[in-house]
């Protein structure tokens, strides 16, 4: 009895002690299929307007360099994010977009950093740089540092 009694009163101190802890996401594999991953669910998240999502995958300090030659920060991404995304309108522009302008993907790892460069992969200008993410990997994730783009 009192040995049922000390495990019952050990249930109730550790029960609710791992209940009240913050989940933590699984880490994402140190791989270039989850690089391709992370960068899909980018476009995919900025189609839906999934603001939280975008914030999670861009490092704080990240810049992106548009193919006119303008700097935008994390925050500008985010607040284009939240007044563009999330509309039917929103989704087809980047379903059009992605649909006249075939890419594919090419990871390069070097040890905790990926560089992903987009090739053109239709009849017109193929194999030419359309942009080129950086990522490293973090706490068991990727994270967008850099991203510049052309007009290939």
């Amino acid at each position: 009895m009192k040995y049922l009694l000390h495990t019952a009163l050990a249930l109730t101190v550790i029960v609710p002690l791992t209940g009240t802890a913050e989940a933590r996401p699984a880490p994402e594999p140190h791989t270039a299929a989850a690089v391709l991953a992370a960068d899909n669910g980018w476009g995919d998240a900025e189609a839906r307007g999934d603001v939280a999502f975008i914030d999670a995958l861009l490092s704080d300090g990240y810049r992106t360099i548009g193919h006119d030659g303008k700097v935008r920060t994390k925050a500008d991404v985010l607040a284009s994010s939240r007044a563009k995304g999330g509309t039917p309108t929103r989704a087809a522009e980047i379903a059009a977009w992605r649909a006249q302008h075939p890419t594919q993907g090419n990871v390069a790892l070097f040890g905790d950093t990926a560089v992903l460069t987009w090739m053109t992969a239709g009849t017109t200008n193929p194999g030419m740089v359309m942009s080129c993410d950086i990522f490293v990997y973090r706490d068991g994730r990727w994270q967008a540092i850099y991203s510049q783009h052309s007009d290939a």
